[in-house]
């Protein structure tokens, strides 16, 4: 019997390097595999957010609402003037608040037809107003503001209650309300104003009333674009 080995000393050697190798390449594949890679940032996986209900692309938005007025039981308001009234409104958003723990998010101007009809004592009355608005921090899909400023009418109201002269009235007011975007970049809209009319001395006696108003509209504003790709 010989005991010489089968396997010459050369095929042995052979053998002992292919396994060696095989046990250690996978090493440092897998550390290669678990190394991020620098050239591309996390961030750039992270899904962009969706906009918000009431972004807006541009600055201008449409709106449009009516209301109800009543006047007001204080001396020389004695004609218990009603109206209906219907405002068409084109609105320029100034700037955006993006300011942690400020209560204001948006400072817009409102451009505001007026077209009234007194159902009571009777009359029409046809004008402009420019109001300030301040919308608040959004909640959900609610969104508070508030707005002051004032406008001009031409009325024929004059000629049926004592409380005011001539047929040119001015009418300062403010108020209050909130949005409700049931879609996006789309909201009911309801507010109430405190409003004032009388002729500024142009006409004497120029007693003026006083009136208080609810109206409730909609507004269209514009949606973002698509983001590209």
């Amino acid at each position: 019997m010989s005991l010489r080995s089968e396997n010459p000393p050369g095929e042995l050697f052979v053998c002992a390097v292919a396994a060696l190798f095989t046990v250690l390449t996978p090493l440092p594949l897998e550390a290669d595999d678990a190394t991020p890679n620098p050239q591309v940032p996390a961030s750039s996986f992270a899904p962009t957010p969706p906009p918000s209900y009431w972004s807006n692309r541009g600055h201008w938005n449409l709106g449009a609402q009516i209301g109800f007025a009543l006047e007001n039981d204080i001396p020389h308001n004695i004609s218990h003037i009603q109206m209906l009234i219907a405002q068409p409104q084109l609105g320029l958003i100034v700037r955006d608040f993006q300011v942690r723990h400020f209560p204001v998010r948006r400072f817009e101007i409102i451009n505001e037809g007026v077209f009234g009809n007194a159902v009571h004592p009777g009359g029409w009355l046809t004008g402009y107003a420019v109001l300030f608005r301040l919308d608040g921090k959004d909640h959900g899909r609610f969104v508070p503001f508030f707005d002051a400023g004032g406008g001009v009418q031409r009325t024929t109201l004059s000629a049926r209650v004592p409380e005011l002269s001539g047929t040119t009235q001015f009418s300062p007011q403010g108020g209050f309300g909130v949005q409700y975007f049931f879609r996006p970049q789309r909201a009911f809209v309801i507010e109430w104003r405190y409003m004032h009319m009388s002729n500024a001395g142009i006409t004497q006696p120029n007693h003026g009333f006083n009136a208080s108003m609810l109206t409730i509209g909609f507004r269209w504003l514009r949606r973002p674009a698509p983001p590209a790709g």
